[in-house]
């Protein structure tokens, strides 16, 4: 069973030792530096007032990833996931992803939606959007840069309306422009 623990002082140094230890093939940086994650902390990047921070724990506590839900204050937040290799492929990303929905749902009223963005070819997380009720409602080409290359990037978003109703409706564009 998995549990989500929210990032304190206490373990922010966790939290670098997470971010730093593991590649991060389908995030902008691929291997962030101590130093990176440290100021990044210090500049209120993963707790303030509109960002919550938490980690994925499994068995005995123990960190296989973490989730970042950002824009808390605005009607529409948005997410990070990252899981360390060998936690992927384990239908994990899927219980996270329902759980923060649930979570940024009943402690943030007045969100209308969630959304979340990833590379065109990270299939796994695509399917995780899919898998958890989310709705590919972007595509945006050349969107995504990485190592001095630029990916096409998928959003996909859930709203409150289909969560509460817990179905899913697709998108109606019969618009051929």
């Amino acid at each position: 069973m998995q549990t989500y623990t929210e990032l304190t002082k206490e373990t922010e140094n966790e939290l670098v030792q997470l971010l730093t230890t593991e590649t991060w093939p389908y995030h902008g940086t691929e291997n962030p530096t101590e130093e990176a994650i440290k100021k990044s902390i210090a500049q209120n990047n993963y707790t303030n007032e509109g960002t919550k921070t938490f980690f994925i724990q499994y068995e005995n506590q123990t960190t296989i990833g973490m989730l970042r839900l950002f824009d808390l204050e605005d009607p529409s937040c948005l997410f990070d996931l990252r899981l360390k290799q060998k936690a992927r492929g384990q239908n994990r990303g899927p219980q996270a992803v329902k759980w923060l929905t649930q979570y940024a749902f009943t402690n943030y009223p007045h969100l209308i939606r969630i959304e979340g963005h990833t590379r065109h070819d990270n299939l796994a997380m695509r399917k995780t959007f899919h898998n958890s009720g989310y709705v590919k409602e972007a595509y945006h080409r050349s969107a995504w840069p990485q190592n001095d290359k630029l990916f096409d990037s998928v959003g996909y978003a859930i709203t409150r309306t289909d969560w509460e109703a817990t179905t899913t409706t697709p998108i109606h564009d019969t618009v051929p422009f």
